[in-house]
């Protein structure tokens, strides 16, 4: 069973990988940075189901583009995740 439960783990995790927010390529979108944090940790564990804790928000230019990273962790396994977000607002001037 544990293998099972691993070898489902890992199917998830490829899958949100294709999702939005899964890789730098295709960023989940959020109108401000203030909502990375609450929208990241509302994604529970893949592995567990468990709740994340946000282990840190970053802000990282990939390709060219300026990108919102949110790291995490469970807190229950400690499993890790990365999801990724660009910003869709326009900043006053």
């Amino acid at each position: 069973m544990a293998r099972a439960a691993e070898k489902l783990g890992r199917q998830k995790e490829r899958l949100a990988r294709l999702e939005a927010g899964g890789e730098p390529s295709r960023p989940m979108t959020v109108e401000s940075a203030s909502l990375v944090e609450p929208v990241a940790l509302s994604f529970t564990c893949l592995q567990c189901g468990g709740p994340n804790r946000l282990e840190e928000h970053a802000a990282a230019t990939v390709d060219g583009k300026r990108l919102r990273l949110a790291k995490l962790v469970c807190a229950r396994c400690g499993a890790r995740r990365d999801v990724w977000f660009q910003l869709d607002h326009a900043l006053p001037h």
